[in-house]
């Protein structure tokens, strides 16, 4: 299989800047932009999607993106500014979880999409010890941005 470098240019690729609400069906949070790609609006939504799914795990497996069902960029090629993101957990199983996924502040009409993601247990590639407690400390820290937790 070829391997595909993708470089964001952007340090560590951490888009959030808040986790300001949480509870088991539902997630808010920030985050914050000056003339990125538009492309960090969907990603942004991405990023909450699984870490929302990560908590509810208690951070015990790994979460990843497994399909966008539905999603529209935004127009503008650039975006700047305060990015308000909002997911409501619609079903889940053992294994996956489904969620609308709404990002706004910045445009007339929010965008809003439809977001699949998927966990499993660490191994050799995903590594429990590293993940696991990388994965609460960012959550720490950007519900500590907000007072959330």
């Amino acid at each position: 299989m070829e391997r595909i470098d993708i470089n964001t240019q952007m340090d560590g690729f951490h888009l959030l800047t808040s986790v300001t609400d949480l509870d088991k069906g539902m997630i808010g949070g920030t985050a914050a932009f000056v003339d990125q790609p538009a492309f960090v609006a969907m990603e942004s939504l991405a990023q909450l999607g699984a870490l929302h799914v990560r908590w509810l795990c208690d951070f015990s497996k790994h979460a990843f993106l497994l399909k966008v069902e539905c999603f529209s960029l935004p127009s503008e090629r650039r975006i700047s500014g305060l990015l308000e993101l909002s997911g409501r957990l619609l079903v889940r199983s053992q294994a996956a979880f489904s969620y609308d996924l709404t990002v706004s502040g910045i445009w007339e009409d929010p965008l809003m999409g439809r977001f699949l993601f998927s966990v499993k247990e660490y191994d050799d590639t995903f590594e429990k010890e590293v993940l696991t407690t990388r994965y609460r400390e960012v959550f720490q820290c950007l519900t500590s941005a907000s007072g959330t937790v």
